[in-house]
């Protein structure tokens, strides 16, 4: 037998995942999108980065050899001159009595492109003999540059190799307009995409509290068209199959009243007293159960429209008949809540808790609160209690407890199904618990925004 695996772990990760498909859309997107322009980007800058490496090695070797045939062409008095007016920060030149490198050294750094676009320029211009390296410096690269002169010594060039100059604003305007372009057009399609799932989301939410609310719209993609369109059938389904069961079971209701109606004609010519209160009290009987079975089928299809109403004026007035009744409820909570739902589905409700509490606990403390964006309504009282063994089953119809709550107290076991039918209606539930001191506490919780 497979055992089960328990709730799932999620990832570390997990928590920067969205939750919602629109979230996920966004995401995947958004993100690939991103990487895309980024690493086209990343390869652009790589790419032009050494062509213009590659580009500013001619005017250096065009200058370095302009340089070395002016330096042989002056006065051996002026040449100290000349240096220092060609020397500036980033093209340095002395001389030396020897190469200052190894004729052919090669060091890969980053002025590569800058080095061996040197060598053939110089070539062309009839400098073969030059011996050209790279060397870090203390911010940049540098190319050295070593040329025999036709008077024996050399000439040692150190050029810082050139930063790429900047680009014009306009290929940075025009990338940010195109991506906040794309990612509008990702936003709205995600969204797009994700709105008719939210849709479905609400109407099956709908059609779980309410078997007659409206179809809806068969839009979307056309895997989403198939899933509502299926949907809206099986709701289609569902509503005949709740009207049909409660039409038969009106059409019984109708036969079974008359047949009842011939009974206690009949038990009226019954000679013993005894006998014959018997007969009329369990005639009594059926018909109460045979009403509230065919409230409770009627409530299940729920054609009641729904409407604004004040849950604290309703509980308050509940409270109110039964006091005047001589009954122990009181009330405490605010004295107004505004909510959407149906006021005589609600009324019932309610009015069925609140007589359990009266007949199996001898009162009922109602309170009503709204907290984390749900309606609590409570009703509690000091009875016998009811064993945690139970608490489920006491909501099936026609099922009571041994004891008080047997069929002599009254009742025909539909007080607390009803109820819950409606509370479920309404997208919320009804659970039983111990009350503090004794006693029964009955929970009602429905969503504020139903």
């Amino acid at each position: 037998m497979r055992k089960h695996a328990g709730p799932r772990r999620r990832r570390p990760w997990g928590r920067f995942w969205p939750s919602s498909l629109f979230g996920r859309l966004v995401v995947i997107l958004v993100g690939g999108f991103l990487l895309l322009q980024v690493g086209g980007l990343g390869l652009y800058w790589m790419g032009r980065s050494d062509e213009e490496s590659f580009e500013a090695g001619e005017p250096i070797a065009r200058r370095v050899a302009a340089v070395t045939a002016l330096y042989e062409s002056t006065q051996p008095a002026d040449r100290r001159a000349l240096l220092t007016a060609v020397n500036n920060p980033w093209f340095r030149v002395r001389p030396q009595a020897g190469p200052p490198v190894e004729r052919g050294q090669r060091d890969d750094d980053d002025a590569t492109f800058v080095r061996d676009a040197i060598v053939p320029v110089l070539t062309d211009l009839g400098r073969p003999d030059a011996v050209v390296a790279t060397e870090k410096g203390p911010n940049r690269p540098h190319v050295v540059i070593a040329l025999p002169t036709s008077r024996g010594d050399w000439l040692r060039f150190r050029v810082a190799t050139p930063r790429p100059p900047h680009q014009p604003p306009r290929w940075a305007i025009f990338w940010i307009g195109l991506t906040g372009t794309v990612l509008v057009v990702a936003l709205w399609g995600a969204r797009r995409t994700a709105r008719p799932l939210e849709h479905f989301a609400e109407a099956a939410n709908r059609f779980g509290m309410d078997v007659a609310a409206p179809p809806l719209d068969e839009h979307g993609s056309y895997e989403l068209r198939r899933a509502i369109g299926a949907f809206n059938r099986m709701q289609e389904r569902l509503r005949r199959l709740v009207e049909d069961r409660t039409m038969m079971l009106a059409a019984v209701s109708h036969d079974l009243r008359t047949m009842l109606t011939r009974l206690r004609l009949r038990a009226d010519y019954i000679a013993d007293d005894e006998e014959r209160a018997k007969a009329l009290a369990d005639l009594d009987t059926m018909t109460a159960m045979l009403d509230e079975s065919l409230a409770f089928a009627r409530d299940t299809v729920t054609s009641e429209e729904r409407r604004p109403v004040d849950l604290a004026e309703l509980l308050q007035s509940l409270c109110d008949d039964f006091a005047d009744a001589g009954h122990a409820v009181s009330y405490s909570g605010p004295a107004h809540l505004s909510f959407t739902g149906r006021p005589v589905a609600l009324r019932r409700l309610f009015a069925n808790l609140i007589e359990n509490a009266v007949r199996y606990g001898g009162g009922a403390e109602v309170g009503l609160d709204a907290p984390a964006g749900d309606i609590v309504a409570t009703v509690g009282d000091h009875g016998p209690g009811i064993p945690e063994a139970y608490r489920e089953q006491v909501f099936q119809p026609f099922f009571r407890l041994e004891g008080s709550r047997s069929r002599q107290t009254g009742g025909t076991g539909l007080g607390l199904a009803v109820a819950r039918s409606v509370a479920r209606n309404h997208g919320g539930d009804i659970t039983l618990d111990d009350r503090d001191g004794g006693g029964t506490l009955v929970r009602v919780t429905i969503p504020a925004g139903e």
